[in-house]
């Protein structure tokens, strides 16, 4: 963006430079910034997806609260720069980053912004194998945010937990956190997290080889997305409910599944949900005996997983 700007102002002859006078206007430079505002200006970006210029702002205002030794503006500040870098994938710059802002939060009154922390801590290290650290952090985020009344946090927080028990073998375990969470969400009224501790129950379900169960709990999910007309969660349950294999018999309803997850991924422009759409219906094709159609659906995950990866990584 800042060399685009760059490139232009250059090209532009020097008349359309030239300010009228009384027309002066003082732009301040980041020095001159606040660590908030220049944390406001990478939010901004964050919200847009402008990966490089927000972690451009977040270490700017991160050396701005490094400088006036506000602790409170330097653990938020890495919190958003770990999440950043674990969209990005980059789940070993996230931890460091979240280790530090544990550390910060927990000598801080802010329990909420510690229960936060925790739980992004939990969920990467969850991603990065280290799940005695996960469950600690899990099991602490859930006690802080039932603390704060924070159920939005809560719940969240044993939808992660109940995964993480369920991968660890605690199958009994897992499958009651997820039942409570999907149990809270619905008495709550909140139908985002109904439906994804529905859908993670689904998920523990089908991790255990219960395929049955996690068939039905599928069906419960997609009825509740098709009741809130909610594109982005119907298609999640069509490839989900794709991958349910129950035998050749089943295969043709998987495929015009997976076609149905696709038509609605390139509706509200969902990149990587059709890319994995494309990439399960090539191997159905593949099962299905239907070599050329299994090469083109490949070919178009292949092609929609790079450009994602351009874009993840900020070379658009």
């Amino acid at each position: 963006m800042i060399g685009f700007w760059f490139l232009l102002l250059w090209c532009l002859p020097a008349q359309a430079l030239a300010v009228p006078q009384g027309e002066v206007t003082t732009i301040a430079s980041p020095n001159q910034l606040s660590g908030n505002e220049l944390l406001r200006i990478g939010e901004v970006h964050d919200q847009q997806e402008h990966w490089p210029e927000t972690l451009t702002y977040y270490q700017l205002a991160l050396s701005k609260f490094r400088e006036k030794k506000q602790h409170q503006g330097i653990a938020t500040t890495l919190v958003k720069i770990a999440r950043v870098h674990e969209r990005q994938g980059k789940l070993q710059e996230a931890h460091a980053s979240l280790q530090e802002a544990e550390q910060l939060f927990a000598k801080a009154s802010d329990r909420s912004a510690h229960a936060e922390a925790l739980l992004a801590m939990g969920r990467v290290a969850a991603q990065l194998g280290q799940r005695e650290e996960s469950r600690d952090a899990l099991t602490r985020a859930a006690a802080l945010f039932t603390r704060v009344r924070n159920a939005r946090g809560w719940n969240e927080t044993m939808v992660q937990l109940g995964l993480l028990q369920v991968v660890e073998g605690s199958a009994d375990a897992g499958l009651s956190s997820l039942q409570q969470a999907a149990e809270e969400a619905r008495n709550r009224r909140h139908v985002d997290q109904q439906f994804t501790a529905t859908v993670a129950l689904g998920d523990a379900h089908w991790l255990l080889g219960h395929l049955e169960e996690a068939r039905a709990t599928y069906l419960d999910a997609l009825a509740l997305a098709q009741a809130e007309h909610h594109l982005p969660f119907e298609g999640m349950l069509h490839l989900r409910l794709a991958r349910i294999d129950q035998g050749k018999g089943s295969l043709n309803d998987r495929v015009a599944l997976g076609k149905r997850a696709i038509q609605i991924a390139q509706a509200i422009h969902d990149t990587v949900g059709e890319a994995e759409a494309w990439s399960l219906l090539a191997d159905l094709y593949r099962q299905a005996g239907e070599q050329q159609e299994a090469e083109v659906a490949e070919t178009r995950a292949l092609a929609l997983y790079r450009s994602r990866e351009l874009f993840v990584h900020g070379v658009r």
